[in-house]
């Protein structure tokens, strides 16, 4: 079962996690978009909670394999929702993100890779390829 198919409370409860309205409002937030959404639409969307409360409680969610950086520029930060392989203490997030150069839109691609990335003589604990360009819905319009 996926894990937007739960509860979020059900979620929640599974990680150890209260389900206070901030987080629960997060993910409902989160989970209407179709893309990674950036910490500044965020802040905006979770008015009247300050950025210290937006920011603890993405640590909260990301600590506990809920959410996942999508991808971050400069002072921007894209956050999405995690599937079901992801949890406290993996966070498996093997695919691409592409952004789209006119919309600023962050995708996450599950795209198959030629193989898996390994560099001898480091142990890789987290991995990101990023892919820019014009998405399909700019390429429409």
């Amino acid at each position: 079962m996926e894990i937007h198919q739960l509860s979020w409370k059900e979620v929640l409860n599974s990680r150890s996690l209260k389900a206070t309205q901030v987080r629960l409002k997060l993910l409902q937030i989160l989970e209407q978009r179709t893309s990674a959404t950036p910490y500044s639409i965020l802040l905006k969307s979770m008015t009247p909670v300050d950025r210290v409360t937006l920011y603890r409680t993405l640590e909260s969610l990301l600590n506990q394999g809920i959410i996942h950086e999508a991808y971050s520029e400069h002072e921007e930060t894209y956050f999405a929702l995690c599937g079901r392989e992801c949890n406290e203490v993996n966070h498996n997030h093997k695919h691409i993100h592409f952004k789209c150069i006119r919309c600023n839109e962050v995708t996450c691609m599950h795209a198959s890779l030629p193989h898996e990335i390994e560099i001898p003589g480091v142990e890789i604990h987290h991995w990101s390829i990023v892919a820019t360009g014009i998405c399909n819905h700019c390429c429409k319009a």
